[in-house]
């Protein structure tokens, strides 16, 4: 003998997705919420256990994980038009298919929220950092800041041999980067990273077609980074997404806790990462403002300036980078940067791609190590 809910419950029961998605939704609207109550707890313990057990797998699942997601999507969606055809040449109404769809888009919204996506909507940690960040940026800022890096960049290099690059490796340099956030959170006891949970990823060719250095996978809590990437790029890439596996889920934040935890250390590859990165920032930043204003004789004073200032190894070092990106810059797949891009957009960073750069504003607010 079965047992019919009534009425009222069985609606309450087919638009469960509905609602939590609806409380979540509002939920996020509260960033403090968000940081005391999901960031603080929800994720933090979460993750950390995922880390411990994850951590000692020796090879990235999460992208395996991404392929198999990818297959059943592809599946779920080739099985939900095929149904749309079959119900049209039926006459039937498409109510139902619709209620359906709504209600997998819920749980995926829901799932995705709780698992990683409310981190976007969490309070800035420019409290935590003790700063005031400013909303934008002048010409004569960045410009200030590349100047600064161009004499922080020639400094550290001339305290790196050339031989210690050749014997770099990805795993010295996880290992350094460990002990950089160990250093980092005596100083920030927020930025204490327990269990370890690097990877490098099986597929980095990948990278190439979708367009990404590293990436964090909250599925598995594993920080996946390309071993092909040129090694002067490595430490910075990994410091920044360990930011992320700490809850930084915005890029210009997760780039400022990598910021910062070069600052703390001593440590010459990940301070020299570092400033390449972020003087790569500020100059592009520049310019773009040069070009907005069409002042292109600027363009080139400034360009021209920054390579003679440059130590003949820091320009060596940069070729070498920016010949590696060159070589695969015709391998990304037609509207993988527009689909990221949108990404970012759709979790509060409105200037999309461009919001890494953002990171500029937080240094701003920082005071110079000299």
């Amino acid at each position: 003998m079965s047992i019919r809910l009534p009425k009222s419950l069985q609606i309450a029961s087919a638009y469960t997705w509905h609602a939590l998605a609806v409380l979540v939704f509002v939920f996020g609207k509260n960033a403090q919420w968000v940081q005391d109550l999901y960031t603080d707890r929800v994720f933090k313990w979460f993750t950390y256990g995922l880390r411990g057990v994850i951590g000692h797998i020796p090879f990235a699942i999460g992208e395996w994980l991404y392929i198999i997601l990818l297959i059943i999507l592809i599946y779920n969606i080739l099985h939900f038009l095929f149904k749309i055809k079959s119900k049209i040449k039926k006459g039937l109404m498409m109510g139902r298919m619709f209620y359906k769809t709504t209600r997998v888009l819920a749980m995926l919204y829901v799932f995705f929220q709780m698992i990683w996506g409310l981190n976007y909507q969490k309070t800035s940690p420019a409290q935590d950092f003790e700063l005031k960040v400013p909303l934008s940026y002048t010409e004569s800022q960045v410009d200030s800041l590349s100047l600064v890096y161009i004499s922080q960049l020639n400094a550290v290099r001339t305290q790196i041999l050339d031989t210690q690059i050749d014997q770099l490796t990805l795993d010295s340099l996880i290992e350094q980067s460990k002990y950089a956030y160990l250093v980092g959170a005596r100083a920030y006891p927020f930025l204490t990273y327990l269990h370890p949970n690097i990877k490098k990823a099986y597929f980095p060719s990948l990278g190439d077609k979708i367009g990404y250095l590293a990436f964090y996978q909250p599925l598995s809590s594993e920080a996946i980074i390309r071993p092909d990437l040129p090694i002067l790029t490595q430490a910075f890439t990994i410091c920044h997404e360990m930011a992320h596996q700490l809850g930084y889920a915005s890029e210009a934040e997760a780039n400022f806790v990598a910021y910062r935890t070069a600052l703390l250390n001593d440590n010459v590859f990940i301070q020299y990462s570092m400033y390449l990165q972020m003087f790569t920032y500020a100059q592009e930043a520049q310019l773009m403002l040069i070009a907005k204003s069409g002042n292109y004789n600027r363009w080139e004073v400034v360009v021209k300036r920054n390579k003679a200032l440059l130590s003949p190894k820091v320009i060596a070092d940069r070729q070498k980078i920016k010949a590696f990106f060159k070589a695969r810059q015709n391998k990304r797949l037609p509207g993988s940067e527009k689909m990221y891009d949108q990404f970012l957009i759709w979790n509060q960073q409105s200037k999309g791609i461009e919001s890494y750069n953002d990171v500029l504003l937080w240094v701003l607010a920082t005071p110079q190590r000299n």
